[in-house]
């Protein structure tokens, strides 16, 4: 009895050691490395080779800093919920754009269109197990390598959205902001609470719809 006893918890202690960890709050600090095509070189120095990205629940904010502006990317998935805040201290402006409906099934028509081929590569980044998938994004026609693990579960974000939970979680892969492709690299998660406030506009932003932000930026 004492053996069959020993055996099981050793048995459990295993399956504990193995099981995902769900993080529900903290912070994902990315590298970014932008493709940025020949002719637009000049503004490659104004795009952040950083970000930090909040998540708490269902819920994902990403800021990112330019010379000019800055913009906050907000989005549940769950809820089929996204906003963007801009902020220009240029022209003295904030504005807040809460994606309708329409607007999602616009913009996804505009997202990338993956294949995964599995391989047999594995590796260790950031102390998490990681498995290297082939993708190609045929609307681009380019191909690149993802590197997902299992080892956590972490909510979709703003650079991560494009990729299924059922592959695991994104460490190391390629995301498309704004026409643009950039490979993205997990270089820190940290547990730790968000401030508040993250998921939400403030008094001083004013609110437009997508099609005036798209008239602003002339049409795109």
């Amino acid at each position: 009895m004492k053996k069959i006893l020993t055996l099981a918890i050793v048995l459990a202690s295993l399956v504990n050691a193995n099981a995902q960890q769900k993080i529900t709050e903290g912070v994902v600090v990315y590298t970014l490395s932008w493709n940025v095509p020949e002719q637009a070189q000049a503004m490659a120095a104004s795009l952040p080779t950083e970000v930090q990205v909040f998540f708490k629940g269902d819920s994902s904010s990403m800021k990112m800093e330019s010379q000019f502006f800055s913009s906050q990317s907000i989005l549940n998935t769950k809820k089929e919920y996204e906003r963007m805040l801009l902020d220009i201290p240029m022209m003295s402006k904030k504005y807040s754009v809460i994606f309708t409906p329409a607007d999602q099934e616009m913009l996804a028509d505009k997202y990338p269109q993956m294949s995964f081929k599995p391989s047999s590569e594995s590796k260790v980044l950031n102390g998490y197990k990681a498995s290297k998938f082939e993708v190609y994004e045929s609307k681009t026609d380019i191909k690149f390598d993802v590197w997902f693990t299992k080892d956590i579960d972490v909510v979709a974000n703003p650079l991560s959205r494009f990729y299924e939970a059922s592959y695991g979680f994104p460490l190391e892969f390629t995301s498309f902001q704004n026409g643009l492709s950039v490979k993205a690299s997990v270089k820190e998660i940290q547990k730790t609470s968000v401030p508040a406030g993250m998921f939400s506009a403030g008094k001083d932003y004013e609110e437009m719809t997508l099609t005036q932000l798209m008239q602003m930026r002339g049409g795109q």
